[in-house]
């Protein structure tokens, strides 16, 4: 604030550098998590900041048959679109996809995690909890 207040001509583009800096800044210490509620059959995905969650809408758990985990590769390309001169770069990364079938073999995809450990040991907890078996690709 005091910057705005010392220099009146570019004040206004200093605050906007300073907001977008504040915004890159949450999204760095932020985390993505899930909550599943057994006893009711509902879930929902979580988002936490500075360690306070903020919870979207629960969604319907249908009857489950298996779970199965899946790894994948996902690609991101970050940069100039459309345009033939331009600098972009694409990232491609492995992910475990989380995803539960019901008995009409439709899939609900839980979850995505980059670690194989770590997607074994929810999909434990899930199979502890509503008696499943756990499928892998990996």
């Amino acid at each position: 604030m005091a910057l705005i207040l010392i220099n009146k001509d570019n004040g206004p583009i200093l605050f906007l550098v300073y907001l977008l800096i504040a915004y890159w800044g949450v999204f760095l210490i932020s985390t993505e998590g899930l909550e599943i509620d057994f006893e009711r059959r509902k879930y929902r995905k979580l988002f936490s900041v500075y360690g306070m969650k903020i919870g979207r809408s629960w969604n319907h758990l249908p009857e489950i048959k298996y779970i199965a985990l899946v790894e994948t590769r996902v690609k991101q390309t970050f940069g100039v679109r459309g345009y033939s001169a331009g600098a972009s770069t694409t990232i491609t990364e492995r992910t475990v996809k989380i995803n539960l079938f019901d008995y009409n073999e439709k899939y609900l995809t839980l979850y995505f995690v980059n670690d194989r450990n770590e997607a074994l040991k929810i999909a434990a907890k899930i199979k502890e909890a509503l008696k499943i078996e756990i499928l892998t690709n990996f």
